[in-house]
């Protein structure tokens, strides 16, 4: 796990305003869940021989006894609030946006990390393959607004749950006599989840799997014209994108579309996602088909120009003596309500100390407040780029740096 300092929250912040008013942009509302949730909905939608659930999640049981997780995930979460809500009794779509902390006991290695955030939507309640292009279109607008060149879409088809079974049967049955070319991981897909297998980081794998059809040589007729309006709405919208058949996302929940979306020379996928058509009705709520994604902020981040954008200058205070002090405390109060970054130091310390101090702050304006200055009801107000200085009455010192912090 790792922590966010003074210099780089800055970059991830405006960032995050940026994916926030782009999904505002296509009518998408914030949803907050919690970080701890039951373990068995994670169980229930992840799946239980997925790797986030047999090797990843953190889980512990509170003091009653109940299993309880850290959210490896953002989706189910969401999910889980939006049947247990009134948004799943409106009877129309539902768009949604999240932002958050999520937990894997994962490898860690560049731009992964154990404690991780993530940035996701979730569209509930449309049917048509226009929805996935347009959540896809959605994320390219985030890259672009974000200025990631180079970006473009993996895409495939899971089919519907029918399609989907019998795929999974034809890899299991074509894959079986090959154990010997199976990791010991894949082995085990083989029994639980064989259409992983297709997704495995080993190279020998990947090559044994290659020799299974692929899923569009299986689908039905709606599922293929499904994907062929996705591909159709892609082009429509200008957005890159190449079929990758090996593509099958390593969450149970998913169904039909699943897409990963890259940057050149990455290897990384940046954000992920697809349509789940049967998680809502899983989890107790209607049957309402689904489609979304998440970010994975790290990688994200990693691919952001530094910014040159300095922080803003503060007036800083500074008040010599205990008289001073006290009126100082109105004073910064006032500066503070005028909407002036305004910060002081209350320690003993000579005029020169506060100086240096006030420029280790970066200050660009300076004001000063000792025994001299309370005799006249006046204030000092110094630049500290030219060195010029000018005595303002105390009544008028909020409305004087205003017009120069402003000018």
């Amino acid at each position: 796990m790792h922590d966010l300092l003074p210099g780089e929250t800055e970059k991830w912040q405006s960032a995050e305003q940026i994916l926030a008013s782009v999904a505002k942009l296509y009518g998408y509302r914030e949803i907050r869940p919690p970080v701890i949730e039951e373990r068995a909905l994670f169980e229930r939608s992840i799946g239980t021989s997925s790797d986030i659930i047999s090797k990843e999640i953190y889980c512990f049981q509170d003091r009653k006894g109940r299993n309880l997780a850290l959210r490896p995930e953002g989706t189910a979460s969401v999910v889980r609030a939006f049947v247990e809500s009134e948004l799943s009794h409106r009877k129309k779509i539902t768009r949604l946006y999240y932002y958050g902390q999520m937990f894997r006991y994962d490898r860690p290695q560049k731009g992964r990390y154990r404690q991780f955030y993530q940035f996701g939507v979730e569209l509930l309640g449309g049917t048509h393959p226009y929805f996935d292009g347009e959540v896809m279109e959605m994320l390219d607008a985030m890259l672009k607004k974000l200025n990631v060149p180079d970006h473009f879409f993996s895409i495939n088809t899971l089919g519907c749950t029918e399609c989907k079974n019998r795929y999974t049967e034809i890899i299991r049955d074509r894959l079986s006599g090959k154990r010997d070319s199976l990791c010991p991981d894949c082995n085990v897909r083989l029994e639980t989840a064989p259409l992983r297998i297709l997704d495995c980081k080993s190279s020998q794998c990947r090559e044994t799997a290659k020799t299974a059809p692929g899923i569009t040589e299986i689908l039905c007729e709606e599922c293929r014209s499904h994907f062929g309006q996705v591909q159709e709405y892609l082009l429509k919208a200008g957005i890159p994108f190449k079929v990758q058949p090996s593509l099958v996302r390593g969450l149970d929940y998913y169904t039909r579309t699943v897409f990963e979306l890259y940057v050149k020379d990455d290897e990384n996928a940046v954000a992920a996602g697809g349509r789940y058509d049967t998680l809502v009705k899983d989890l107790g709520g209607p049957d309402i088909p689904s489609v979304g994604f998440a970010i994975g902020m790290e990688r994200l981040i990693s691919l952001l120009e530094e910014s040159t954008e300095k922080p803003p200058a503060p007036v800083y205070c500074i008040f010599m003596g205990r008289e001073a002090q006290l009126k100082g405390i109105e004073i910064v109060s006032s500066l503070r309500n005028a909407g002036l970054m305004t910060v002081t130091d209350y320690e003993d310390r000579g005029l020169k100390g506060h100086l240096k101090e006030a420029d280790r702050a970066g200050a660009k304006w300076c004001i000063i407040l000792g025994e001299l200055e309370m005799d006249k009801n006046e204030i000092v107000v110094k630049n500290m780029v030219t060195g010029q200085q000018q005595n303002v009455p105390v009544d008028d010192c909020v409305k004087r740096l205003k017009e120069l912090v402003n000018a």
